[in-house]
């Protein structure tokens, strides 16, 4: 199985964990975010959203966990006065180190100084069940 494939099977398993015990949370996945002025072709697609905390999660595998915070960077700047999470759950795979992982981390936490609306939570999965990640997000999204 790709690691593309096995992404959307753990962001299916979690999107249904998350839609069962949150419902009133009304996750939608795959989801354009509008950028203002901006045609949607650049627009970012999440993950995961959750409108209301404003929650977006990215779930990376093998990849820059980064370009999540890259991406959602414009809107981050224009957003000022509106609150905004991203989670970044990330696995490890065999080409991406755990250097990218730090790199990460410090740059959700630069800018979180820039901008003290925007919030940045990164889990790091290995083994866990999408439940378990799942818990882990809404630790994270009940203390909005």
């Amino acid at each position: 199985m790709s690691i593309r494939t096995k992404k959307e099977v753990f962001l299916t398993e979690l999107l249904s964990v998350l839609r069962s015990q949150y419902p009133e949370w009304n996750v939608r996945d795959h989801c354009k975010i509008a950028w203002r002025s901006q045609p949607e072709i650049i627009w970012p697609q999440a993950d995961l959203l959750i409108p209301e905390p404003r929650v977006i999660v990215e779930c990376d595998e093998n990849s820059d966990p980064g370009r999540s915070l890259t991406k959602y960077w414009p809107l981050i700047d224009l957003g000022r006065g509106g609150h905004l999470t991203v989670i970044e759950v990330w696995k490890r795979g065999p080409t991406f180190g755990f250097g990218f992982a730090e790199l990460a981390k410090w740059m959700g936490r630069k800018l979180m100084r820039l901008y003290p609306s925007f919030r940045y939570e990164f889990i790091e999965r290995r083994d866990e069940t999408a439940d378990t990640i799942a818990k882990q997000i809404a630790q994270i999204v009940k203390q909005i």
